[in-house]
């Protein structure tokens, strides 16, 4: 039981971050800035040689004491639909559901007596999405309007001042409300204005905006704290969008709020970063101190305007770039607690990271987070990663794996089939015999299989074998079984010469019924630009999915949902999947897109055709009989589609325009006639099994 909580104390001290991601001319984009930069900056240094001395005295003009703020330690009620949670250093995180329009008071004594100012400081948080500080999709937020309760009195602001305006722009369409209103972001002031138009933002651009900031609201005149009242700060964040559950929330993630009494309070225009390196003695600041020193410190020097301009316009060319979910260590590690029969609300004594002792024990070198781990799993003497690595290939190409239950390696599992030869391939695997192979290759492992004897043999069986090992469990007989889900949509598109092959990019949109991403069938509206021109014959590995909303096509043939992990998919055989390779939309565009081909690539004639037909789709030659029966059906097809009532068109293309696609000498009734052939042939279980 310990040590089941100790193997999970490995993955518990970590969380799903969000990050900024750049293609690989972006990041190229992204570096010429860094280095146009450094190039300037370098070049004013040149030209100012004391340069130095002139940034010191400015350093410690820097230092002097900064006005003394109270954290103002809000009393929060996590029950309600947005959660809020209090952090040691005193600032608030958001989590949970996060609505797109909202008002947050946030309330608790003060031991001031006078208050002259509120500062609400917006912090970065590797939970939030682009680390924050806000909970938009892009890590920014719109702080509508910030009022001021002391003893529940309203406070009158009168100004503001913050280390960054953006400059005022509409919403993103992203936040649109349906409203019609003309809402804005932009300066500080649009805080306290009191419209519910306008808003605060700190996006001043790519690269630039996700960093901590701060704002700083002066109060008409001090205001008076009688004792044991209560200080409350409400935000007002209401420039979301209509519909929370399509990402269109834009509030604040992750923020800290404080009450002064000093009359001068204001912002402070030094970042953080900054504020840590001032506090360094000169002599102990290393040389990116300095650099990153610099970078701020030229920002205030008027007669370095025009390479500060030049800078400037540099940044406006940085990439916005896209963000991804990635495994991230937390900030500070959770605990990890023994629970009562699994009850997550009965801890118990916590446990520190450990593996199990009736296995191999940890390396000497590896530390206790996941890096360890991962070190443990793969090491020489683990029993069951390469094992279970190899089981796992060996599954995907015959269908079984040695192993009958890849889930399970447990004493009450089943036992392998070829135990010698499932250790035999792991050992290999791990340490390759050829030592021109790299340890741990899947490549070698693929070639190995399927160069191998075993799988080289004919999928056809005899009656003996059938009647004596029908699941072939002793491989004597090559495999078959109907190929993965994803791979009958490929096989569809690769025959009939649709399927883009391009590695890489966006995910593909096939089309799917309207209904599916609407309530109730999807928890929430869902945004589902459907593919067009080749994008939609892409591989089906970039087919996009939500966990609510499998896509239907892969969904019949037995793919999983993303909901829970699969390691061993079931095939099953239901006329539901008849269904759709007749009549889903891809399935029907493959089979004209087939016919099209067959006429333009097959031969003059339909023997030349069918020939040309089962070479692609069954890589053999058909029998006989096989092209005396196809050929009859195309002629009856082509007879069915020639009557004045029938409408070939319909059959042989999806919309008037792709008419000019008909070849010349070719009727209608005829390519519909192909086109139904093809439908035949890509529904063959021998063309969507694998033999």
């Amino acid at each position: 039981h310990t040590e089941y909580y100790q193997l999970f104390a490995f993955l518990n001290t970590s969380h799903e971050a969000n990050v900024a991601v750049y293609t690989a001319e972006e990041l190229k984009q992204r570096a010429e800035i860094l280095e146009k930069t450094k190039q300037i900056e370098a070049d004013i240094k040149h030209k100012n040689a004391n340069w130095r001395e002139k940034m010191d005295t400015w350093a410690k003009a820097q230092a002097t004491p900064q006005i003394d703020w109270k954290i103002h330690r809000a009393e929060l009620d996590s029950s309600g639909g947005q959660k809020h949670y209090l952090l040691e250093d005193g600032s608030i995180l958001a989590a949970g559901y996060a609505p797109t329009k909202m008002t947050e008071p946030f309330t608790a004594k003060t031991s001031l007596k006078k208050i002259s100012a509120v500062r609400l400081e917006v912090l970065n948080d590797s939970t939030l999405p682009r680390g924050g500080p806000g909970r938009a999709v892009n890590g920014l937020f719109g702080l509508t309007e910030i009022k001021v309760e002391v003893g529940g009195k309203p406070v009158k602001i009168v100004s503001a001042t913050a280390d960054a305006n953006a400059l005022e722009r509409e919403l993103d369409k992203i936040f649109d409300d349906r409203s019609s209103k003309k809402r804005v972001t932009g300066p500080v002031e649009f805080a306290y204005d009191g419209k519910d138009d306008t808003a605060w933002s700190i996006d001043i651009g790519p690269g630039r905006s996700n960093v901590p900031r701060q704002a700083v609201f002066v109060f008409e005149k001090p205001v008076d704290v009688p004792a044991d009242a209560n200080v409350t700060v409400k935000l007002t964040q209401n420039h979301g969008g209509w519909n929370s559950d399509d990402n269109q929330t834009n509030n604040l993630g992750r923020f800290r709020i404080s009450l002064t009494d000093a009359t001068d309070a204001k912002a402070d225009i030094i970042p953080r970063h900054i504020r840590t390196i001032l506090a360094k003695p000169a002599e102990a600041r290393m040389e990116a101190d300095v650099d990153a020193l610099f970078s701020t410190y030229r920002t205030t020097v008027t007669e370095w305007k025009a390479e500060n301009d030049k800078i400037e316009q540099l940044w406006k060319q940085h990439p916005t770039g896209d963000t991804q979910l990635t495994l991230a260590e937390m900030d500070k590690p959770r605990t990890t607690h023994l629970l009562k029969r699994g009850d997550f609300l009965k801890p118990a004594n916590p446990v520190g990271t450990g593996t199990p002792a009736f296995l191999n024990k940890l390396p000497k070198d590896a530390p206790a987070n996941r890096l360890g781990l991962a070190k443990w799993l793969t090491s020489r003497e683990a029993p069951t990663t390469a094992r279970a690595i190899v089981n796992r290939v060996w599954q995907a190409y015959f269908g079984q794996g040695l192993h009958s239950t890849p889930e399970d390696f447990g004493t009450q599992s089943d036992k392998p089939t070829h135990p010698e030869l499932l250790d035999w391939l792991a050992v290999e695997f791990m340490e390759p015999s050829d030592k021109a192979e790299s340890p741990w290759s899947l490549k070698h492992l693929h070639r190995l299989i399927v160069t191998s004897q075993t799988y080289q043999q004919s999928s056809v069986s005899t009656q003996e074998q059938a009647t004596r090992d029908p699941s072939n469990k002793w491989l004597a007989r090559g495999p078959r079984f109907r190929v993965d889900a994803e791979v009958v949509r490929d096989v569809v598109l690769q025959v009939s010469g649709l399927l883009d092959p391009t590695v890489g990019g966006p995910p593909v949109y096939p089309p799917i019924p309207d209904f599916l991403t609407q309530p109730p069938a999807s928890y929430g509206p869902k945004s589902w630009p459907e593919s067009t021109g080749k994008d939609r014959y892409r591989r089906s590995l970039y087919v996009f999915k939500f966990r609510s909303i499998p896509y239907p096509a892969l969904q019949a043939f037995d793919a999983p949902t993303g909901d829970f992990s699969c390691v061993k998919r079931s095939r099953s055989n239901t006329p539901i999947q008849a269904l759709v390779g007749l009549n889903e939309t891809v399935f029907t565009e493959a089979a004209q897109a087939f016919g099209l081909r067959l006429l333009a690539e097959g031969g003059a004639t339909d023997a030349e055709r069918l020939k040309f037909a089962f070479h692609l789709c069954l890589s053999r030659t058909p029998s006989d009989a096989e092209l005396k029966t196809l050929s009859e059906f195309v002629q009856k097809q082509t007879a069915k589609f020639s009557y004045k009532q029938s409408n070939p068109w319909a059959v042989a293309f999806r919309s008037s325009e792709q008419y000019k696609l008909l070849p010349n000498n070719v009727t209608p009734a005829q390519l519909a006639a192909w086109v139904a052939t093809a439908r035949v042939l890509l529904n063959l279980d021998e063309t969507l099994n694998k033999e």
